[in-house]
């Protein structure tokens, strides 16, 4: 239990929460990590569409519209064809659209001082026409070649290099696509493998530190059942209410033992006083028998009637001595029984309690189990997620398939773009796999899940089974406090015959001090303490019989005692 540290809570409860929040957290995390990429690689390969590609495609168009209307300008001069011209016109407004959506795209300094000097190219070529116009095609021509011309062919030039460096930065964003989908590949493979590795070592830990623990508490309670004690208190390994249980069954431990000693130790001290009593109950019977030929003599000889009656004097001292010593024994008899009835009525609160915390945990086994079923509806909710990361992957290699037809619309230029679009398809196709392995994932920690309910469950019937066991002690112990019942209330009724005879033994006494003092009244006394012999020796008979009964329920005791294993 020492390496389940991290997990040691006060309740099962809590501790189930915090290994699956752990679990859950990491599919989180792995979940957020795949839709954070996929929109950066999304929002890149809209800026590789949207921006990129069309800057380029904008820029190589002005480029070519600037090349044919060049030529056609100088076709014009040198053939005096309309056509070219009104072709040349067309080409204005083509021309300027261009330039608008290009500067739509791309704000820089660099792209509007290429607008400005198209303009200015605009502007030339507005002279050249005026000039042929006036008649002038010398000049014209003149400024065909020393400003249209050379301007023209360095804008040509500008175009093309800025449809190249936009190729340049698409390869680029492409490069930074491919790096990016291989680190977050390896991220996303690290983060599933500690997943899987965390959750099962959580599941594997958690079920056999609550199933450990259960058994050894079943194994000591079937043990306390059978009557073995003998066995070393119960190590306590958590703070949970398994560890409570634990405890709890410890100290029902000690105070069996304790209350067996008890026991034990008043029942050797009952048969003993009840030897005792018998013993003295027949030598007070032997007394009784010489009080009665005593009274014989003094009947048929008045003449021995001092002597005898100095003689049963001592005999019903010694008698007397012998009730008080019985009666005595007999009351410290009694206060040792009460004080087993009390020790009963204790071990029958404790094994309440013992019911009581074993239905607690019961119940808490119960709530555990539902907690781990919402866990699993939890998981089904992660599952829908991966569904939803699934469908965007297949946006994404949809969106890639647009990006590929685009390229190959661009022609040349294109080509590193289709290399990009197609890395885009393949990362698509991978995000699309990391779905897949991500929802076997997922059926990983539902089937952990199924596990520790399992593992719940069968908790949760050593439980009840420990609950039967702790009802059955609880039977035995009924069963000691009727046979202490039954041996207090045998020991108050030698009690209260032992002050009877205490009581006569009083009578005997004043009689033989009166037929000592009075002679003449001897025949009275006589009769008296035969009465008085004829009483004590009814009430022995009782005594005796009461201290047997006493004994047999002693050795009763001592056989229920002697079941169990100290």
């Amino acid at each position: 239990m020492k390496n389940l540290k991290v997990f040691n809570f006060k309740s099962i409860r809590s501790k189930l929460f915090a290994a699956f929040s752990t679990i859950i957290l990491f599919v989180l995390v792995l979940g957020i990590t795949t839709l954070i990429f996929n929109q950066n690689t999304n929002d890149k390969v809209k800026e590789l569409n949207d921006e990129q590609l069309n800057s380029l495609v904008k820029a190589e168009k002005i480029a070519l519209n600037m090349s044919q209307r060049t030529n056609l300008l100088r076709g014009f001069l040198l053939y005096e064809d309309e056509t070219y011209k009104e072709e040349f016109q067309n080409g204005i407004e083509e021309s300027i659209a261009l330039e608008n959506e290009l500067l739509e795209l791309d704000k820089s300094g660099k792209v509007q001082e290429l607008i400005d000097q198209k303009i200015e190219w605009g502007t030339l070529t507005d002279q050249v026409y005026a000039e042929y116009e006036k008649g002038n095609k010398e000049r014209a021509l003149q400024i065909m070649e020393t400003e249209v011309q050379p301007l023209s062919d360095e804008l040509i030039q500008s175009f093309e290099q800025l449809a190249i460096e936009r190729e340049e930065q698409m390869n680029q964003t492409g490069n930074d696509i491919v790096n990016a989908s291989s680190t977050n590949g390896s991220i996303s493979l690290i983060i599933m493998i500690l997943a899987v590795i965390l959750g099962i070592l959580i599941a594997a830990l958690l079920s056999r530190s609550m199933t450990k623990q259960l058994k050894t508490v079943m194994n000591r309670l079937k043990k306390m059942a059978d009557g073995d004690l003998s066995d070393e208190d119960l190590q306590v390994e958590s703070k949970d209410e398994i560890g409570q249980l634990v405890e709890s069954t410890n100290d029902m431990s000690h105070h069996i033992k304790k209350l067996l000693g008890k026991i034990h130790s008043v029942s050797e001290t009952v048969s003993a006083h009840s030897e005792e009593l018998t013993q003295s109950a027949n030598e007070v019977m032997k007394g009784t028998e010489k009080v009665s030929a005593a009274m014989e003599e003094i009947a048929s000889g008045s003449e021995n009637q001092a002597n005898h009656a100095s003689q049963m004097a001592e005999n019903v001292t010694a008698f007397s001595t012998k009730l008080r010593e019985s009666n005595e024994d007999s009351e410290l008899t009694y206060d040792a029984s009460k004080q087993v009835l009390d020790m009963t009525h204790d071990g029958r609160k404790l094994m309440n309690r013992s019911v009581n915390q074993m239905k607690s945990i019961y119940s808490i086994f119960d709530q555990s189990v539902d907690k781990v079923k919402d866990l699993d509806a939890q998981s089904s909710e992660i599952s829908k997620l991966v569904t939803v990361i699934k469908d965007i992957a297949d946006q994404t290699n949809l969106l890639a398939l647009n990006a590929a037809i685009e390229a190959a619309r661009a022609g040349e230029h294109g080509e590193g773009f289709a290399v990009v679009a197609d890395e885009v398809r393949k990362l698509a196709v991978q995000v699309s796999d990391s779905v897949t392995e991500i929802t076997t994932i997922v059926g990983s920690i539902q089937e952990g899940s199924s596990t520790v309910v399992q593992s719940l469950e069968e908790g949760y019937a050593e439980v009840e089974k420990g609950a039967n066991e702790i009802q059955s002690m609880e039977e035995t112990f009924e069963t000691l406090r009727i046979a202490i019942d039954e041996i207090a209330a045998s020991v108050g009724f030698v009690t209260n015959n032992l002050t009877e005879m205490t009581n006569s033994s009083q009578k005997m006494d004043a009689s033989i001090e009166e037929i000592a003092s009075v002679s003449e009244e001897a025949a009275s006394g006589v009769q008296e303490s035969a009465a008085a012999s004829q009483q004590t020796n009814s009430t022995m008979q009782e005594v005796t019989a009461s201290s047997e009964q006493l004994s047999q329920l002693a050795e009763e005791l001592n056989g229920l005692v002697r079941q169990f294993k100290m």
